[in-house]
């Protein structure tokens, strides 16, 4: 099934494999959604192929956390800009400035409404939205 969206990449980078399974099944419908399982394989993925947002969940197995991700992609020029979002299930309502201040343009708590995270991404890339919907 082709994804109605299928001109806006989204990168997950996400090390919960029940979070993965979840999120292919909602957001692959609507973008092109690549996954990478930790921080390394992400930044590999990035260096690959331009992603229009980049989801992040802070709190990553193995050698990198979230915030170590978003801070090597804002050195590379194409994701200075880019939209790259934080989420967690380990934090409070009140992180989100924080989370801005470290270089973030979002932040979810887990559990993510689905439905709005979908439009959410829509209202922010209406460029990439609007130039074909299958």
């Amino acid at each position: 099934m082709m994804a109605e969206y299928p001109n806006v990449r989204v990168l997950l980078v996400e090390s919960d494999e029940i979070s993965i399974f979840v999120m292919e099944k909602i957001l692959g419908k609507k973008f092109h959604l690549t996954v990478a399982r930790n921080g390394v394989e992400a930044l590999h993925l990035a260096k690959r192929e331009i992603f229009d947002a980049v989801l992040i969940e802070i709190r990553l197995s193995h050698n990198m956390d979230g915030i170590e991700v978003m801070e090597e992609l804002r050195k590379d020029s194409i994701y200075h800009l880019a939209q790259i979002w934080a989420f967690t299930g380990v934090a409070f309502g009140k992180d989100e400035p924080y989370f801005k201040e470290l270089g973030f343009d979002r932040f979810f708590k887990k559990p993510i409404n689905y439905t709005e995270l979908v439009n959410l991404i829509l209202e922010a890339l209406p460029e990439r939205v609007n130039s074909i919907k299958v």
